[in-house]
């Protein structure tokens, strides 16, 4: 694929490439492409129901109600493997 660059276009992508952190011209396209994709598609965020069960764990926790991981691991292990 052939492509035309502005002169303003072509001044930032030899700029890139001076810094040396890119190889190719081709590699500065790829990483501005994946920023440009990354900005348009942010990852999910915490919905209020994830944020309202991280609370109650919390509240939980600082009043004591936990749990030895140990104890937890082994009840785990035995439903779902047997063991």
């Amino acid at each position: 694929m052939l492509v035309t660059l502005s002169p303003q276009t072509n001044r930032l992508l030899q700029e890139k490439l001076s810094t040396g952190s890119y190889r190719s011209a081709d590699d500065v396209l790829l990483a501005a492409l994946e920023a440009l994709d990354a900005a348009e598609h942010p990852p999910p965020s915490l919905d209020q129901a994830v944020l309202d069960a991280i609370d109650r764990a919390e509240d939980q926790i600082e009043r004591g109600q936990v749990r030895d991981w140990k104890d937890v691991r082994e009840q785990v292990r035995a439903k779902f493997l047997g063991k």
